[in-house]
């Protein structure tokens, strides 16, 4: 039997854009069924998802788990690619419908398991909770929005510093040898976006030790904000994707339009940034042919870093303050979340969800 293996992600992060979604990419070519869970909070969607997921890692397949950024604890989603087959949480901020009914997705409706008459007395505490979250959220993308533009200004002041010939010269022999190592192209490229950490309620989490499973060779981009880390996985990227390879790239769960790590699954390797919060162990029992890193900080001046650095260490100080305000935030939202969820859990019949979970398995696993 082929060894099974779990993998973790982030499908969705709470960004500078505020709630930032790449739930289209869970769905790969060879998915052939979506199921998608409707319902309120704490009806069992994350709970259903984690049992059909341990079932399948019982019976030796592979999973995708895609991990909620508001609460890292749940699941927003499930995905078995030996089945064809996807499990979504589809309600807010996330909203999902089918697109094809009944011929490739479908809706698990929850709501139909609640008591309504358990619900009705609370409706206007529900409402108020929900009022709140909302408030808590918008407070959250706030510092983060602020929290950019002082990160713009840190990256202006270690520009500064830097020489981006001696960087662009590095580059293009890295993009040469890169190039040189890949093998022709055999099949049409396929590129997956996803997050591999995000800003949640318990702070900066991140699942590299899990997507990183099976690379042999990593390259570690170390660097102050503004040494180009980013703009230079963008290139890895393209010249990947340019040469027919497929590409595996991991969004930054602060700032989305930059990129944190980029994976060649031809080659088995990574490239990754390492600096807080995106530090991260390959698992001991892990095979790594090769480790190198490259330290793009050695490209600036330092006579020019130590004129500004009282004004980067204030402004660095500014930055984490306001992350750390954010995040204050979202475990407001998720104290409150969790008040509303109470409501629902009360109305549940449990015994019904279970039923249900037993039929979704058995037609699930049926042919495994």
């Amino acid at each position: 039997m082929k060894k099974r293996t779990s993998t973790a992600y982030f499908a969705g992060a709470n960004t500078i854009y505020g709630f930032y979604s790449l739930f289209h990419y869970i769905q790969q070519p060879e998915t052939k069924r979506v199921l998608i869970i409707k319902g309120g909070p704490g009806t069992g969607k994350s709970t259903l998802m984690r049992q059909v997921a341990g079932q399948a890692q019982a019976a030796g397949l592979s999973t995708e788990l895609f991990f909620c950024s508001s609460d890292p604890e749940s699941l927003d989603a499930v995905s078995i690619p030996v089945l064809g087959t996807v499990l979504l949480d589809g309600t807010a901020p996330h909203m999902t419908d089918p697109k094809l009914p009944g011929a490739y997705d479908e809706i698990i409706n929850l709501g139909e398991l609640w008591e309504r008459s358990r619900l009705q007395p609370h409706k206007d505490s529900i409402a108020e909770l929900i009022r709140q979250n909302g408030n808590w959220f918008v407070q959250a993308y706030q510092y983060l929005k602020e929290a950019a533009v002082v990160m713009e200004k840190l990256r202006w002041l270690t520009a500064q510093a830097m020489d981006f010939w001696a960087l662009s010269k590095m580059t293009h022999r890295l993009l040469s040898d890169l190039l040189a190592a890949l093998p022709p192209a055999a099949d049409a490229p396929r590129e997956r976006q996803l997050f591999g950490s995000a800003i949640t309620p318990a702070g900066f989490i991140n699942h590299y030790t899990s997507i990183f499973q099976g690379v042999e060779r990593f390259y570690l981009l170390t660097g102050d904000p503004g040494t180009g880390k980013s703009s230079l996985l963008e290139q890895i990227r393209q010249t990947v994707k340019l040469a027919g390879h497929s590409v595996h790239v991991y969004r930054c769960g602060f700032d989305p339009e930059r990129i944190d790590a980029v994976v060649i699954p031809v080659l088995k390797t990574a490239f990754a940034k390492v600096t807080y919060p995106h530090t991260f162990s390959p698992d001991p029992a892990q095979f790594v042919r090769e480790q190198s890193t490259l330290a793009l900080s050695r490209f600036a001046k330092a006579s020019v870093l130590k004129q500004h650095a009282a004004e980067r260490a204030e402004t660095s100080e500014r930055f984490w303050y306001l992350l750390g305000k954010a995040i204050e935030m979202l475990r407001s939202a998720k104290r409150n979340h969790d008040k509303l969820e109470a409501h629902y859990v009360a109305a549940m019949d449990f015994s019904r969800l279970q039923e249900l979970r037993e039929k979704l398995c058995a037609e699930i696993f049926r042919s495994s």
